[in-house]
């Protein structure tokens, strides 16, 4: 089993950001925050508008989540080397699209029926009556805080699908069997950056949006869909998004490097 020290990833994403900062950036304003901030002004958060997205907005959002994989695909192949240039990072990025998303499916349709089985266990068939007319019952938050839980304690052993999507050339259900060699014997610890990544991502979102959508406010008024508020909101919503993106795909790249040793070129 390899030795995994999380303060020498933390160590060496500083170094790799500090070297290849430019180049994460490049990555992160065309695949992270252009596709947020075009999300965001067409749809702008209903609590701050006070408007329900088009019909077409599920569309548009699965289109934003699958370029976001593709950012942390090339992010992650700039972090674990070899040196390579952005277009190149950006083309092996989608050259491993579909087995990432494949072997995220083999984790995220378990986890889908197990929140399933969690509404109708613990706040019934009512509860997803009423969810499907846009009302949260109590005991259907509960249900999905349990859910939430579940999920983070499973999600550590797949916390390796895109790294080693990144670096191997392997197929989906190669990659997941990879994640969970990897990830043995270090269950806590990577428990621990997941746990920190969640709070992370929590606070830096809603201070975006809060403080994007005050100032918004004050500067232009109602936020409505394509206006200057809208835009001002999604660029510091995608902004956040961005950072945070980033950082954390450099910093799995390099646990990536720890756990894996020297490794295999995806490319």
């Amino acid at each position: 089993m390899a030795n995994l020290s999380i303060s020498k990833a933390w160590d060496e994403t500083r170094d790799v950001i500090a070297r290849d900062g430019r180049l994460i950036i490049s990555v992160a304003l065309a695949l992270i925050l252009f596709p947020e901030a075009v999300a965001g002004v067409i749809a702008p958060p209903p609590a701050l508008s006070g408007e329900q997205g088009p019909a077409w907005l599920p569309v548009l959002n699965l289109v934003v989540g699958l370029l976001g994989i593709a950012a942390q695909i090339a992010v992650m192949r700039l972090a674990i080397g070899p040196a390579t240039s952005v277009g190149e990072a950006v083309g092996h990025a989608f050259r491993r699209l579909f087995p990432a998303i494949a072997a995220l499916l083999i984790f995220a349709l378990p986890v889908s029926i197990v929140l399933i089985v969690l509404i109708m266990a613990v706040a019934g068939p009512d509860a997803m009556t009423a969810l499907m007319a846009g009302t949260i019952q109590p005991r259907l938050a509960t249900a999905f805080l349990v859910f939430v839980i579940v999920a983070i304690l499973i999600s550590v052993r797949f916390q390796m699908v895109i790294p080693a999507t990144t670096a191997e050339r392997q197929g989906p259900f190669q990659i997941v069997r990879r994640s969970f060699e990897l990830t043995a014997g270090h269950y806590w610890r990577l428990l621990a950056v997941l746990a920190l990544a969640c709070v992370a991502a929590i606070v830096l979102l809603i201070a975006a949006q809060i403080i994007g959508g005050i100032v918004a406010k004050l500067l232009f008024g109602d936020v409505k869909p394509f206006s200057v508020g809208a835009l001002l909101i999604a660029l510091l919503s995608g902004a956040a998004q961005a950072t945070f993106a980033a950082t954390l795909s450099v910093m799995l790249a390099r646990i990536y490097v720890q756990l894996a040793g020297s490794p295999k070129s995806g490319t």
